[in-house]
């Protein structure tokens, strides 16, 4: 009897103490997702790259609860889960809603609540399908999501709190270094670091970014180079060449050829996943589909709802959303990669053919209206692309936890939460970085690139130069096949050379500190982490601090 009244008495302590650290883990995580999503939009906003965060976010779980003294794989992938779902939710608002003002729209016409609401939907409904399917990605295709692999790795690792100092010591540096790069101490002054270093007469440029050597490192010399080539085809051969023959509209042809490379590169990858056991495997179960039709139903009522648009019209838009979901689940499972500004343009596209093909039919007395306009065309795409974003980041999670043997369902709410709040931190965020930032766009002494938004508004009234974007998606496919960094190749001729640079020299120490040992390199890997980290975030205070300075001003 003694020995039952002892027994329960064990039980509720360990279920209190239980609880209390899945509220620990849950507020950790929260106070994580806030710094995760808001740092990644500003990467991807100033450098048009969007690292996975999965590998630096495991680190910061497992340092953060070791404080606690508590760490085991299920609490470090609950907090990991609500950390890294704000960087995809932050990548599917920065490949689109910059588009619009890109193009010359305002701010001021952006519905900050409508904003929220749409990058809240998307992430709620990409975290429900990718949830419906995973049994299929995971277990009947057996894909591999090296991401959630690698991050299980790391956290299974003996040696995180050492790990953990490397990481720290980059993130100061690099801290360090954006901090004398983009503050100025005294007014009228010039900063200590200069933004952009040159030599030999201004022929080389090198952008001083200690995130950029970062990307550089992780992505190794073989990336690298390619991505080095790229640009060094067009700086030092094409663009000359253009110059002398005055070719006009370079840097537009330029841009969508390389981008071009880049969808080929996509295409290719979803050619190949597709026609795998897509249509075998998926048409055998009714359960499935009654999960998919009931979802559906709920995101067309809410697309109509959000938007007033006509039923049919919200149909479509879940239907490219569920569509690229599955090919999300598909290239993220087997390439690690998440091709996120295909599903931009697959939307943007896909509803421009139906605003033109219905908008202005009569229909016996009446003339049929769409309603969509440009706005509400980025709004879509912004919906259908966060989805996708949190599809591939949830997945790999739940790879994860099949390893740590979480339960699935509390990935999926945390990953919810992770949703969450990463949409009020990005929403808001990006209200606060574009009324500071007026310099926009993927040209030289841009304040932000936003590089894949505008690449979006390339497609908003269809394609310009064609034949150049299609000879680049041609190349790109071609190039998959044949195993070529076509990918980086092609962001490469995209992105200003002066850039390309520092990337490059990451990956030169990349190959430099493999030779020395694989211990060293790894070490050198976790500060990349740590470089890419420090300087993301002091953009984001520097913005914080500028916005609010004008505010108090006005």
């Amino acid at each position: 009897m003694a020995k039952k009244i002892n027994s329960k008495m064990k039980s509720k302590k360990n279920f209190k103490t239980s609880s209390s650290f899945i509220l620990l883990s849950i507020i950790i995580g929260i106070i994580g997702a806030v710094i995760v999503s808001s740092s990644s939009f500003y990467t991807v906003l100033k450098f048009g790259a969007l690292p996975w965060a999965s590998v630096m976010v495991a680190l910061i779980s497992t340092s953060t609860l070791g404080f606690f003294k508590k760490v085991n794989g299920r609490e470090v992938s609950i907090v990991h889960t609500i950390m890294s779902a704000g960087a995809m939710v932050a990548g599917g608002v920065a490949f689109t809603m910059p588009g619009y003002l890109i193009l010359g729209g305002k701010l001021e016409n952006i519905d900050r609540m409508q904003l929220w609401v749409t990058v809240l939907f998307g992430s709620i409904l990409g975290c429900i399908f990718s949830f419906i399917f995973k049994q299929k990605l995971l277990e009947s295709e057996e894909l591999e999501f090296p991401i959630g692999e690698a991050t299980f790795n790391v956290i299974n690792s003996g040696e995180n709190s050492e790990n953990m100092t490397y990481v720290g010591f980059g993130a100061l540096l690099s801290t360090v270094i954006a901090i004398l790069r983009d503050f100025s101490f005294m007014r009228g002054k010039k900063t200590i670091l200069p933004t952009i270093y040159s030599f030999k007469k201004g022929f080389l440029n090198f952008y001083v970014s200690p995130l950029l050597l970062g990307i550089g490192y992780i992505l190794g010399i073989a990336k690298t180079f390619a991505w080095f080539l790229g640009g060094a085809l067009i700086y030092f051969i094409f663009q000359p060449f253009a110059l002398i023959k005055k070719i006009e509209n370079f840097d537009i042809m330029k841009n969508n050829f390389g981008m071009g490379i880049i969808v080929g590169f996509g295409i290719a990858v979803i050619v190949k996943l597709f026609f795998s056991k897509y249509e075998e495997e998926y048409r055998k179960s009714s359960n499935l589909f009654w999960k998919i039709a009931i979802f559906a139903g709920i995101g067309i009522f809410g697309i109509s709802w959000i938007y007033k648009l006509p039923v049919f019209l919200s149909f479509i838009v879940v239907i490219i959303c569920i569509f690229c979901i599955i090919i999300s689940g598909y290239t993220v499972g087997k390439t690690g990669l998440n091709f996120l500004e295909i599903y931009a343009v697959i939307t943007i596209l896909t509803i421009t053919f139906f605003n033109k093909l219905l908008n202005g039919i009569r229909m016996e007395n009446a003339v049929f209206s769409t309603r969509i306009t440009t706005l509400m065309t980025f709004c879509l795409a912004c919906f259908v692309t966060v989805a996708c974003g949190l599809c591939g980041n949830i997945l790999n999670n739940l790879k994860l936890g099949s390893q740590t043997k979480i339960a699935p369902s509390k990935q999926f709410f945390g990953e919810l939460i992770g949703a969450a709040v990463g949409s009020f931190v990005v929403t808001n965020l990006f209200f606060t970085l574009f009324d500071v930032y007026k310099n926009i766009g993927p040209h030289n002494n841009a304040d932000l690139m936003a590089l894949q938004a505008s690449f979006a508004t390339s497609f908003i009234d269809g394609i310009p130069f064609i034949q150049i974007f299609w000879l680049g998606a041609l190349i790109g496919f071609v190039l998959y096949f044949f195993n070529v960094s076509a990918l980086t190749f092609g962001i490469g001729i995209y992105v200003p050379f002066y850039m390309t640079l520092t990337v490059f020299l990451g990956g030169i120490l990349n190959f430099v500190a493999s030779r020395v040992s694989s211990k060293f390199s790894e070490k050198c890997l976790l500060v990349s982490n740590g470089l890419m980290i420090g300087e993301a975030i002091v953009g984001v205070g520097i913005s914080l601090i500028t916005y609010y300075f004008v505010l108090f001003q006005k």
